[in-house]
């Protein structure tokens, strides 16, 4: 059986014609950059053939990035020469606003730092010894480590390799879910999870394994490349963090791959406008760890987490240490045109004051999505013009039992013109028995905006959007479930197509009352299989009730007055969500000038584009189809627009 998910399907396009030893491609690998040097103050490192004695010139370059920094300046560019810089940098320096302080991969190479154990990835094979005492295939560190191992990636493909807490597991021969395993304890049987390691605290011996997996319907998702690690190289973590930016300020990052870490690849704390431009970031527990930072700008980076093919929220969650992929504290963030995919947790929210994230692709995370947080009384959260897919929880909240917040004028979060494709859904648990379907992979998603503990929900305006789910919302609340949770807050919901492919869409108000701050209206629900019958009757029950006519005083036509419910004619969609689609506006669609007019205050970079009433949904008609992620290279499908 075989099943063309998004990280296969990427891997078709990336892999080519080339081999990889362990498995092919989730993601296209880190290219290398034509960026053009400047004319001066421009300073070499060389990992391979420099020497930290040396000026620092193209003819006699620094070694190692650490050395090098300390003799940069204001205006200064450290380009490092391709190859692998195997450190733990600690990145203290400070330009100023006119003359920053760069550092960077040189034209044509690709620099890359890592903190991870160098023996795995440059001599494998004398790394490594069979483990005769452990299970078939296991092996274990020549050499003994006061740390390192858990999280790491195969060399070739990137692809993370599982971070094992119990030997049970990593010596496992089952690979079906288990109740017994249900939590982080160790469990006799176990469940193996895929090539991972473990470090043995006793001994200070780094255990690996690369046994294939053999579940049932995972199909090309299942491992099943080399087995032993000294025939391969393989990326080991080292330390807690690869780079780390301790008080800098005005420093750009140009065109660099981190990986090698336990933790996070990249942390920043107590800086101000720090720059990432081209930077690839690969994680152990997380990619980006931010504390006290004014003035964080991001753009066409990747941030590639730790799940791999094999691994579902269960895996994560249960069997390893799970986390978010960027954990950011501070404020005046911005990320675009930038690829977050394949982790337990996508991003933590709730500590940065103003935060806009744009243009990007959002994809394979199989437990939260964007996590703002509770209610809070400033700031403003700005998701727009994104690509969103395979999200088990999108938007979410963690918090205690209510707690009464005044918010500022125009705070709150703001999620206009994305593309939220939820058709297909995320492997949340492996099955109990064996399931060669693979049903299993699959499992869809039911919430658009979650909560864990109860909190009172942030304060959503949602509006310009289009989203696709398998199935309507839960319970069938109204709007894939924006129309409830809106208990002492503000939810607007304007313009925003709601399609699904089976069922009936959720159109109910009843986890409303008249007294919630909530108004919505012209938004379009469809269904490719459902017995859809027109608005006035769709909606004829609601509108005569003493709720429609109590929602007046929040919103003076009734809320859903203009709602519409119609085919929308997307130039392609079908009912499979594996076959590409484009979601654009085709002729006769009943979302043409559909829509109601929004404030002006509202963000909304295509409100000029279109005159008068607007489109309902997030492409207008006659819209250029759009892209997403590093240089707009990701298509409405997922997968890329060039080779």
């Amino acid at each position: 059986m075989k099943l063309p998910l998004a990280f296969l399907l990427l891997a078709l396009h990336f892999a080519a014609a080339a081999e990889f030893q362990s498995h092919a491609p989730m993601r296209p690998l880190p290219e290398v950059s034509a960026r053009p040097l400047p004319a001066e103050a421009v300073h070499f490192a060389d990992a391979k053939n420099g020497d930290d004695s040396q000026p620092g010139t193209k003819e006699k370059p620094w070694k190692t990035v650490s050395a090098s920094l300390q003799n940069l300046k204001p205006g200064d560019t450290l380009c490092l020469r391709g190859g692998t810089y195997y450190e733990s940098v600690n990145l203290g320096v400070s330009g100023t606003k006119e003359k920053p302080i760069t550092i960077r991969s040189h034209p044509g190479e690709l620099a890359i730092l890592d903190g991870g154990i160098r023996e795995f990835s440059e001599s494998p094979a004398t790394a490594w010894e069979p483990f005769a005492e452990g299970a078939p295939g296991e092996f274990r560190s020549v050499k003994n480590y006061a740390t390192g191992g858990g999280y790491g990636n195969f060399a070739d493909s990137m692809i993370p390799l599982h971070h094992y807490i119990t030997f049970s597991d990593l010596r496992s021969a089952n690979e079906l879910w288990r109740e017994e395993v249900a939590d982080r304890a160790d469990d006799p049987t176990g469940i193996y999870c895929g090539p991972g390691t473990r470090r043995d605290d006793k001994t200070g011996r780094l255990h690996v394994r690369l046994a294939h997996t053999n579940l049932p319907g995972l199909g090309d998702l299942a491992y099943r490349g080399e087995t032993d690690p000294r025939k391969m190289p393989l990326v080991i973590a080292g330390c807690e963090y690869t780079v780390q930016m301790n008080k800098a300020a005005h420093v750009r990052l140009q065109d660099l791959v981190v990986r090698g870490v336990r933790r996070a690849a990249l942390v920043i704390q107590n800086a101000e406008d720090i720059t990432l431009d081209g930077v690839t970031l690969y994680g152990g527990q997380m990619t980006l760890r931010t504390a006290h930072v004014n003035g964080l700008h991001v753009t066409d980076s990747a941030f590639r987490g730790h799940a791999a093919p094999w691994h579902s929220r269960a895996h994560h969650k249960y069997r390893a240490s799970a986390g978010y992929l960027i954990l950011p504290d501070g404020s005046d963030f911005d990320f675009t045109r930038c690829e977050f995919t394949d982790n337990h947790d996508f991003i933590a929210l709730a500590g940065v004051e103003n935060i806009s994230i744009r243009e990007s692709f959002v994809d394979n995370f199989n437990d939260d999505g964007f996590e703002p947080g509770p209610k809070r009384a400033y700031g403003r959260i700005l998701i727009s013009q994104n690509l969103v897919s395979r999200l088990l929880s999108p938007f979410t909240a963690h918090g205690k039992k209510p707690v009464t917040v005044t918010a500022d004028p125009g705070s709150g979060v703001y999620i206009f013109r994305n593309v939220v494709d939820l058709r297909r859904g995320t492997y949340k648990f492996p099955p109990e028995k064996p399931d060669p379907s693979g049903a299993f992979l699959d499992q869809p998603t039911e919430i658009l905006a979650h909560d864990h503990g109860s909190p009172v929900h942030p304060i959503y305006y949602v509006y310009q959007n289009t989203f696709l789910m398998h199935t309507g919302g839960w319970r069938g609340h109204y709007a894939f479930t924006w129309g409830a949770h809106t208990r002492d807050t503000t939810r607007r919901v304007f313009n925003n197509l709601f399609v699904q492919l089976e069922g009936e869409p959720g159109t109910t108000f009843t986890a409303l009352t008249a007294d919630d701050d909530f108004q919505s209206d012209g938004n379009l629900f469809w269904s490719l299989s459902g017995t859809l019958k027109p608005a006035a009757e769709t909606f004829a029950k609601f509108r005569a009730s003493p709720l429609f006519a109590g929602s007046k005083k929040q919103y003076a036509p009734g809320w859903g007055s203009n709602d519409v419910v119609g085919d929308p004619k997307f130039l392609s969609l079908g009912a499979d969500p594996k076959l590409p689609a484009d979601l654009r506006l085709g002729p006769g669609s009943v979302a043409l000038a559909a829509g109601v007019t929004v404030p002006d205050e509202w963000p909304d970079p295509l409100r000029a584009s279109k005159p008068g009433a607007p489109d309902i949904g997030s492409l207008p008609a006659g819209s250029e189809a759009p892209g997403f992620g590093i240089h707009h290279r990701i298509g409405l499908d997922g997968l890329p627009t060039r080779q």
